[in-house]
């Protein structure tokens, strides 16, 4: 099989192509270096390359994440996200096609990133073969740099909210997507653990803000596809932290919400 794969070089795609490559023949595609293979053809983003080859599969996972930037920059998260998605399915109407979506989708009047989220999903519905994968609070044992768990480790987390979150491993996430791989189903499906958990829970020493209209209250993915097509998480972040926190330099009260 010979798979496209955009967003090969982000938090995701790059451990998603280390493990696809052990099976598969894969090209990848980002935002910025264009195609990456031993030296790159040329210095365009995806949304202006020319796709002048054709695949057995896509799994597009390029675009731009984070509810807060897209607030100060809406245009570049409709270009990145939406544009580029539109492209990519219209060049690609018969190819089986897994997108990145997300929990906020739910809610797309909260912030540009879930609207963003939202219009590829409409755009979507449009081809026959497209899924799209709402993924929720991805993390991994190396949490990406400024964000909510690596400030949380580090000592360095100000604040904490009333936000409940789904997160998911990185793993559990990619072994997902792999089952989608081999599924036949289009329209959405959530990727998550199912158990979300109070975001204050994690540090409740620190001061609650509560005033944050732009973010969704709750997330929790519904796991009845994913399941049936046989995927069971295998990490849960609260055994991640407390493994972390042997020292007892984080003050956890992690109570799971179902």
């Amino acid at each position: 099989m010979r798979i496209m794969l955009t967003g090969h070089r982000g938090f995701i795609g790059s451990r998603l192509l280390q493990r696809l490559t052990k099976n598969y023949s894969v090209v990848g595609f980002d935002l910025v270096d264009g195609w990456d293979r031993d030296h790159f053809l040329n210095n365009q983003d995806l949304y202006d390359c020319a796709l002048n080859e054709e695949f057995d599969l896509i799994i597009h996972l390029a675009g731009k994440s984070g509810v807060r930037e897209s607030i100060n920059d809406p245009a570049s998260y409709w270009r990145n996200n939406v544009e580029v998605s539109k492209r990519l399915f219209a060049r690609y109407p018969n190819t089986r096609i897994l997108y990145a979506s997300s929990s906020s989708a739910y809610e797309p009047d909260l912030n540009p990133y879930a609207a963003s989220k939202y219009c590829v999903e409409e755009a979507a519905e449009r081809y026959v073969n497209t899924l799209g994968m709402r993924f929720h609070t991805v993390y991994n044992s190396s949490p990406r740099q400024g964000m909510f768990l690596q400030k949380l480790i580090d000592g360095k987390l100000e604040y904490t909210t009333t936000h409940y979150r789904d997160f998911i491993h990185l793993e559990d996430l990619c072994d997902a997507i792999e089952i989608c791989m081999k599924s036949k189903y289009t329209g959405t499906i959530d990727i998550g653990t199912g158990h979300p958990f109070k975001i204050s829970d994690f540090a409740p020493d620190l001061p609650v803000r509560l005033n944050t209209p732009y973010e969704r209250q709750w997330t929790c993915a519904n796991m009845e596809k994913i399941k049936s097509l046989g995927f069971k998480p295998k990490y849960s972040v609260e055994n991640y932290l407390t493994s972390l926190n042997k020292d007892n330099i984080i003050k956890l009260e992690i109570g799971e919400t179902t």
